[in-house]
């Protein structure tokens, strides 16, 4: 029934449960970019090809989207805006 605009799908968007959710996926993203920053310093080490460091840069673009929709979804749950 979420899917069609009603209810609140598995509790991810509201409550405590969305809370938690929301820390714990901020938590994962900010690992994810530490490790994104990993690469791009061990690509940088080992030389590799000029023509793979888009792989890098699309690593670090999409982690730090992700951290920041989780950022926006976790202070409209604490706000109550739904």
């Amino acid at each position: 029934f979420a899917v069609f605009g009603g209810g609140d799908g598995l509790g991810f968007r509201s409550g405590a449960l969305g809370i938690i959710f929301g820390i714990v996926a901020i938590v994962i993203g900010a690992c994810i970019l530490a490790l994104n920053f990993k690469q791009v310093e061990d690509g940088i080490a080992y030389g590799a090809p000029r023509e793979e460091s888009w792989l890098a840069a699309f690593g670090l673009t999409v982690t730090l989207v992700w951290i920041y929709i989780e950022m926006l979804r976790l202070v409209a749950i604490l706000s109550g805006d739904d």
